[in-house]
């Protein structure tokens, strides 16, 4: 049997219309922008993104310098990009009365972020349901405040800053517990104290406050923001890579 051809154009435009939805459904968006923000996305394309803009799982998302973002998602976490920034959401997956689908993993490439959790790894008993991904280790939360800095290593046959402290992740807690995992170890991290991983490869350890770690310091109407309520009464955590 034959079909017409603009019966088969109104069929076309019915399922797009069905399909649209679950393709345009953003997991997080621009709140606050200071400066440049781009985003390329898993086609290839890159485009300047302003506040209000979607993004998706796959974005690759980049602050210039000079220039501040925050992210917010559909779970009432917030993620604030530094000067300089370039992250990208792996996987996202959140749906009101559904805790044991939820999936949350972000990547951060260079630069530095501060995040406030929200309901996905909270309402699960799923411990990997939130991955915090750097250089040299994963970090699972468990806590409620904790930090995270990652030391870049120069480049070969150049020297480290002598006003950074040797190049690897650093974690401190300022409440509760996190969980940094290398070399398939997992170190558990409280308050007052600092793990830190050298090496994808290696397991992490406790080693004393180094002095000269470096802060995030976001515009003060971004941290105005990044405070707890109903929705989003997470972690709260920072992420430096230099």
């Amino acid at each position: 049997m034959q079909v017409s051809a603009p019966r088969l154009f109104a069929r076309a435009l019915a399922a797009a219309a069905l399909l649209a939805p679950l393709f345009a459904f953003a997991q997080a968006t621009v709140q606050h922008l200071s400066g440049t923000l781009s985003v390329q996305r898993p086609d290839g394309s890159v485009l300047a993104l302003a506040e209000r803009s979607d993004v998706f799982v796959g974005d690759v998302v980049s602050t210039e310098r000079d220039s501040y973002a925050q992210l917010r998602f559909t779970d009432g976490g917030q993620v604030t990009l530094r000067p300089s920034t370039q992250v990208k959401i792996e996987t996202y997956s959140y749906e009101e009365g559904r805790p044991e689908r939820d999936n949350f993993a972000m990547q951060l490439f260079k630069g530095g972020l501060r995040s406030l959790t929200g309901l996905i790894g909270k309402r699960t008993t799923n411990r990997s349901a939130y991955r915090m991904v750097t250089s040299t280790a994963t970090i699972g939360i468990r806590g409620t405040d904790y930090s995270v800095i990652d030391i870049a290593a120069p480049p070969a046959g150049q020297s480290a800053p002598p006003n950074l402290p040797p190049p690897g992740v650093y974690v401190t807690v300022a409440d509760g517990q996190i969980a940094l995992i290398s070399g398939g170890v997992e170190q558990l991290v409280g308050i007052g104290q600092v793990g830190f991983s050298s090496n994808i490869n290696l397991p992490p350890r406790l080693v004393p406050p180094p002095p000269n770690l470096p802060q995030v310091t976001p515009p003060p109407s971004f941290g105005q923001t990044l405070k707890t309520s109903s929705i989003n009464a997470g972690s709260s955590l920072e992420c430096v890579v230099q």
